[in-house]
């Protein structure tokens, strides 16, 4: 059985919103991908009834930000802009 993913894009202010939704794991990499190309922020596929998250791209670029901004807040690096 083929179930459904949603694709979801973390942004900046750690909000989440949902892209598109996918049928089938087949598909997921394809879409997930393509949605990757056009944002450095982290995007990720889940399935929402199990929460069950089975790809991710730009997580790394998402979580670099994310320390950065944290570093910031502490006074131990300079925010970026």
């Amino acid at each position: 059985m083929d179930r459904d993913y949603d694709i979801f894009e973390r942004l900046p202010d750690a909000s989440l919103r949902c892209l598109v939704r996918v049928h089938g794991t087949r598909h997921v990499p394809r879409v997930l991908e393509e949605r990757g190309k056009h944002t450095a922020n982290e995007c990720y596929a889940m399935n929402i009834r199990t929460r069950e998250i089975i790809a991710r791209v730009n997580d790394k670029a998402a979580r670099r930000a994310e320390l950065i901004q944290h570093l910031a807040h502490l006074g131990l690096a300079k925010p970026v802009r």
